[in-house]
């Protein structure tokens, strides 16, 4: 069956239909896996954001208590300076800071109850976001294994089938390959069927003179979309 070059050149182009859909399956392959690691990425991102959250959330923490421990030194000493006055009017001086500082007191314990309550539900937050990460990563690591296990059994699978094909190629007639590999590197279906007298791509129809050729297993090209054109009935001779 095939001694014949038509069907020698049709188990080509089935070979390549095959090696090609390979190939796809391989670039779908590697675009997961790519989107997968950008994932990664992201997750890594979100988690260093947070953990930068949670370093100023300390630090806002820390210049508070520090400002309300300067306070509450501000407030001793004031109180301290009262108990050796006897002016009257500096009494009633020092009197009014004491009461001033202790009004800023008040707001300032306001402000650290409100910098602590951040940075607890910030540290609660990277927690759980470290935790989920830990289950995150494990299965999104074994998927990615698991891809690159699948794109290097169709790689090598690839590979043999290019081997083999070299060995294919010989057996087409000449003249038939190098207009067969031209359209192949322009288009996806470089060969179609003649399909009610027209090419089985653009319609554009096939004279008379070669559909007779194509009958009696000549290739024909369309005049418009240059496709290599094929009779359907040469595929049941042949194959019968």
């Amino acid at each position: 069956m095939s001694d014949h070059p038509f069907l020698r050149f049709i188990n080509l182009v089935s070979f390549d239909q095959k090696l090609q859909s390979l190939e796809n399956e391989k670039i779908a392959v590697e675009k997961e896996i790519s989107a997968l690691k950008m994932q990664e990425e992201e997750h890594a991102r979100g988690l260093e954001d947070l953990r930068n959250r949670v370093f100023l959330l300390k630090k806002r923490v820390d210049e508070q208590e520090l400002e309300m421990s300067s306070l509450d030194q501000k407030e001793k000493d004031k109180k301290k300076h009262l108990e050796h006055l006897a002016d009257y009017k500096d009494y009633q001086a020092i009197k009014s800071d004491v009461e001033s500082i202790q009004r800023m007191q008040v707001e300032q314990e306001k402000i650290v109850l409100d910098a602590w309550n951040q940075l607890e539900n910030a540290q609660h937050g990277l927690q759980k976001k470290t935790d989920d990460n830990v289950q995150f990563l494990e299965e999104l690591h074994q998927r990615i294994k698991q891809l690159g296990e699948k794109y290097a059994a169709i790689d090598t699978e690839c590979a043999l089938l290019i081997t083999q094909r070299l060995s294919m190629e010989a057996d087409v007639p000449a003249e038939w390959l190098e207009k067969y590999t031209m359209m192949r590197a322009r288009v996806s279906d470089p060969v179609v069927e003649i399909s009610h007298q027209g090419c089985g791509a653009c319609s554009q129809l096939v004279t008379a003179q070669d559909m007779v050729r194509a009958r009696h297993g000549a290739l024909i090209q369309c005049q418009t979309c240059y496709r290599l054109l094929y009779a359907p009935e040469i595929m049941e001779k042949h194959t019968a």
